[in-house]
C-alpha cells in the first residue's frame, strides 16, 4: 500500500534522475511511500534479536494513519505526551531517511555511526576511519551503496514545520563539522552527506499542511574529496549492516564478527535453515521471487508456534485450530542464501570478501505484506515460504 508525501530538495547538484519528473530536470514535488518497505527499514533500524510486537510484516504504526492518500497521522500524532511524540517521530524520521536514501539515492547499507566512531582501522582492507573532533550531537548514520564510497546521513522527524533557513536546520548542518574521515596518512577526507528531515502532518492540521521530506546534501570537513580516495569504508558499513541482520537471524558469533571486524576460525560453522519462496504462477506470470532461497526463520503469531508436517519430502503448515478463523500463523525474516554464504566468508576471511556480494535486484512491490530490499533481506507472511534444507555454512 502506498501513501504520498511531499518532497523539497536543497543544494542537490545535480538533482538525481530518480527525483526528477519524467523526461525533464524538474524536481518532483511528491513521491510515493510503500508502507511495507518503510516498515522493513523501521524494523532493521529499531529492533535487535527480540521480535517486535505486533507482527513485523505489519507496519507498527499503521493503525495511526488516517484513511487519506497522503501520509497523515491520526489525532495530534503518536504518543500521549510531548516527550513520547518526540521519541516516536524521531524513530519514524530515521525510517523515512533510510527509505528515501535506499529507494531514491541508491544507498543500500546502513550503520549507526556510534558503531564506527573512533574505532580506527578495522582491517588492512579499510583505508579510512571516522573520528569525532568536537563535542555535541553527530549525524546518525554512516551508509554506502558499495564497498568503496561511504556517506554520512542525519535523520530527523518532526511534527512542526521544517525550513532550510531555520536555525534548527543549521544545527543539523553543524553536526557534520563534528566528525571527520581520515586516511592512513592522517589526511582528512571530505565525505558527502545527507540531511533528511521529515515533517509529519496530523489529523489536527489543516488539510493544506502535508507531510514533507526536506533533504540537503552537505559534506564533512576535509582536504580531499572522497571521490579521489579508494577508502573501502563502504565495505565496513556493509559488514556492520549484515552484522545487524545476523543478530536477527540468531547468529551471535557471525553478528559479532561482522560488527566488530574480527575473524572466526574455519572450524566454527554456522548451521541455518534454508527456505524457498513458494508461489504458483498466475495466468502464466511468475512471482518475482518464485524459487528464490533464503536463510532465516519465522516469528510466530501470539497463538504460539506453527504446526508443521512433512508430506512427500515437503513441509506443510497446518492450522493449530482449523475451526478458528482468527488464529494467526507467522512472519518470515531472512536473507538471500548466496548473500548469507558471503556473510560467513567475510567472517572467516575479512572485508575483502564483501566485494563478492551482488546487491539483490530491485523487486517491484507485488503483495502488500512482502518487502525485499537490495541487501537481500526479506519480510513476508510465512505462507509464502517453506523450509527445504538444513545447511551448515
Amino acid at each position: 500500500m502506498n501513501k504520498i508525501i511531499n518532497i523539497a530538495l536543497n543544494k542537490f547538484s545535480p538533482i538525481p534522475t530518480s527525483l526528477c519528473e519524467a523526461s525533464s530536470r524538474t524536481p518532483k514535488s511528491q513521491i510515493p511511500i510503500n508502507l511495507a518497505t518503510l516498515y522493513h527499514h523501521y524494523y532493521l533500524d529499531c529492533y535487535g534479536q527480540a521480535p517486535p510486537n505486533p507482527d513485523p510484516a505489519q507496519f507498527e504504526y499503521l493503525r495511526f494513519l488516517t484513511n487519506t492518500r497522503d501520509f497523515r497521522l491520526a489525532g495530534d500524532g503518536i504518543g500521549a505526551s510531548t516527550a513520547a511524540r518526540r521519541h516516536r517521530s524521531n524513530e519514524l524520521g530515521q525510517a523515512f531517511c533510510r527509505y528515501f536514501l535506499h529507494d531514491y539515492l541508491g544507498v543500500t547499507y546502513f550503520a549507526h555511526i556510534e558503531h564506527v566512531l573512533n574505532k580506527g582501522f578495522q582491517s588492512k582492507f579499510c583505508n579510512l576511519r571516522i573520528d569525532r573532533i568536537s563535542e555535541g550531537d553527530v549525524p546518525d548514520y554512516l551508509c554506502s551503496r558499495n564497498a568503496q564510497i561511504a556517506y554520512i546521513a542525519e535523520a530527523k522527524g518532526r511534527y512542526s514545520s521544517i525550513s532550510f533557513n531555520s536555525s534548527e536546520f543549521d544545527s543539523w548542518r553543524n553536526q557534520f563539522s563534528r566528525v571527520i574521515a581520515k586516511d592512513r596518512s592522517d589526511n582528512s577526507v571530505s565525505l558527502k552527506g545527507f540531511i533528511v528531515g521529515t515533517r509529519f502532518a496530523t489529523e489536527q492540521n489543516r488539510q493544506s499542511v502535508k507531510s514533507r521530506i526536506s533533504a540537503e546534501d552537505p559534506r564533512t570537513p576535509g582536504s580531499i574529496n572522497d571521490d579521489d580516495v579508494d577508502g573501502n569504508l563502504g565495505a565496513m558499513v556493509a559488514s556492520i549492516h549484515y552484522g545487524n541482520i545476523a543478530t536477527k537471524l540468531r547468529q551471535p558469533i557471525l553478528a559479532a564478527s561482522l560488527t566488530e571486524g574480527f575473524l572466526v576460525p574455519d572450524e566454527i560453522r554456522f548451521p541455518a535453515v534454508v527456505w524457498e519462496f513458494q508461489a504458483s504462477p498466475v495466468q502464466g506470470v511468475r512471482y518475482p521471487l518464485q524459487g528464490r532461497r533464503f536463510v532465516g526463520g519465522y516469528f510466530p503469531s501470539t497463538e504460539g508456534t506453527l504446526a508443521l508436517e512433512q508430506q512427500s519430502g515437503r513441509f506443510i503448515f497446518r492450522s493449530v485450530d482449523p475451526l478458528r478463523l482468527d488464529v494467526g500463523t507467522g512472519t518470515f525474516f531472512g536473507v538471500e542464501e548466496s548473500i548469507f554464504r558471503i556473510m560467513t566468508s567475510v567472517a572467516r576471511r575479512g572485508l575483502a570478501s564483501i566485494t563478492e556480494i551482488d546487491t539483490f535486484p530491485d523487486i517491484q512491490p507485488f503483495y502488500s505484506a512482502i518487502s525485499v530490499l537490495r541487501d537481500g533481506s526479506i519480510l513476508s507472511p510465512i505462507e509464502f515460504l517453506t523450509p527445504v534444507a538444513q545447511e551448515v555454512f
